[in-house]
């Protein structure tokens, strides 16, 4: 494709060139032989005026005549010129044509100047043509002069070579042109298609699976800079979706395998006699089936949210009886543990306008995971005030922080920052992906702030309506 691209550019700088040398050629024959046109009128016009003066300088007033033999020799040298004239005085004394004295002459001459206008214009129509002049001696007509002439113009031999010499450059320029517009197309036909095919290796790569793969070379052009950044950033991107994919992959099969291995332990014990059929072990199936079943409602419950196919139960709804709820809901779990948990509201008396199932289900995710971070001692402040105009709704904890690398990614399904996977820090890492869910469902939006040593902060913003 990029070499039959760079052809096509190649001959298109060398059809344009063409199309433009071609109109300049025809525009400078033209403009050329309209030149020589007027340059052939005005030499005409110049040797005309030349004859009557030198005609009129050979009259004789006496005699009311003229000097034959000067006129004989204009004669002859308006001839060689390829004009013929004809000298008549007003009382008919004189009546000289060269045409009568050189017939043979004129009739070669006429046949010549034919002969050459056809060589350069096969279609020219010409013949002779004849104009008459007053002959003056002070001021009162004395003759007429009849100039003959082929016409309406002509060029002699000399202005024939001329415009053969400029047609000859015209085209050695033409054609040195072309090749010129070869090379140079070929070359910008190159450098523009570089670009071009570095995003074609790189976009082949990508569709074999080899995502990641970066085009490391510079170009001039911005718009191809801008282009290749993108296409890198697909890559990039791609390999991250296509690693959480293998990812998610993995994650799923481990949460399952635990659940599906108790229950496939637990049935072929009871089968080989092994274990009674007692209802403590049935209970034990029923929770590792509710495990299962937990798994795959979560899973469902996050695919509807993100497909828009769940719709939200809005109504106005106090923050204090939230988070007091919130309160209520881990007295238990943070006392156990220790931890101080600490409530602030700005204005008591805030109502949000949303799913209040929906966002309590965001905060007690949020709750929770602050509980599996913070340690004995530590302490966990749930906040709520206004900016701008969202309502804010703050869960800080005061735990171990989460490193930078993990903090882009935690709200990723299956992405957990603790990858033991053990039943101490909780559980198969999909309760933040469902949390920003929810939150993006209500026009909003979910941040967190984290530092290593120092706790994180979660966020969750919401419209004020």
């Amino acid at each position: 494709m990029i070499k039959s691209f760079r052809g096509k550019l190649i001959l298109s700088f060398s059809f344009l060139l063409i199309l433009t040398i071609g109109s300049l050629s025809l525009v400078f024959n033209n403009s050329i032989d309209k030149l020589f046109k007027e340059y052939a009128y005005y030499q005409q016009e110049q040797k005309i005026n030349q004859i009557i003066e030198q005609i009129n300088a050979q009259y004789i007033p006496s005699s009311k005549s003229y000097n034959m033999n000067g006129i004989e020799v204009i004669g002859n040298a308006a001839l060689q010129s390829g004009i013929m004239i004809h000298v008549q005085t007003i009382n008919k004394e004189l009546d000289w044509d060269i045409s009568t004295h050189k017939a043979q002459e004129c009739q070669l001459m006429l046949q010549h100047m034919e002969v050459n206008m056809h060589s350069r214009y096969p279609t020219f129509n010409g013949g002779l043509e004849q104009k008459n002049y007053d002959l003056l001696y002070q001021g009162t007509k004395v003759g007429i002069l009849t100039l003959g002439f082929y016409g309406p113009y002509s060029f002699n031999e000399s202005e024939l070579k001329l415009l053969d010499s400029l047609n000859r450059l015209i085209l050695v320029l033409g054609f040195t042109f072309l090749l010129i517009a070869i090379v140079l197309g070929s070359y910008i036909a190159t450098y523009l298609t570089k670009p071009i095919r570095a995003l074609v290796d790189i976009t082949h790569k990508i569709a074999f699976g080899n995502y990641g793969t970066q085009i490391t070379e510079k170009f001039a052009a911005s718009d191809f800079m801008t282009l290749i950044h993108s296409v890198n950033e697909m890559s990039v991107a791609l390999k991250i979706k296509d690693c959480q994919k293998r990812q998610l992959t993995a994650d799923v099969a481990h949460e399952l395998r635990t659940p599906l291995s108790n229950l496939q332990s637990h049935m072929e014990a009871i089968i080989d006699g092994v274990w009674e059929p007692t209802p403590e072990l049935f209970l034990s199936c029923h929770d590792e089936i509710m495990r299962l079943t937990n798994i795959v409602n979560q899973l469902t419950e996050l695919n509807q949210f993100e497909d828009k196919k769940i719709s939200l139960n809005k109504s106005y709804f106090s923050v204090s009886e939230l988070y007091e709820c919130m309160a209520r809901d881990f007295l238990h779990e943070t006392r156990d543990k220790d931890i101080e948990l600490s409530i602030s509201i700005e204005n008591p008396s805030a109502y949000i306008f949303g799913d209040m199932h929906r966002i309590k289900q965001c905060m007690i995710n949020l709750i929770s995971n602050a509980l599996v971070a913070t340690p004995p001692g530590g302490k966990i402040s749930i906040k709520y005030h206004t900016e701008k105009d969202m309502h804010l709704l703050e869960v800080i904890d005061t735990g171990a922080g989460i490193p930078d690398d993990d903090l882009t990614n935690i709200f990723e399904r299956f992405y957990r920052v603790d990858k033991s996977r053990n039943q101490k820090t909780g559980g198969m890492g999909i309760g933040l992906s469902i949390t920003k869910a929810i939150v993006e469902a209500h026009r909003g939006k979910i941040e967190a702030k984290s530092a290593v040593g120092h706790g994180s902060t979660f966020s969750i913003m919401l419209p004020i309506e």
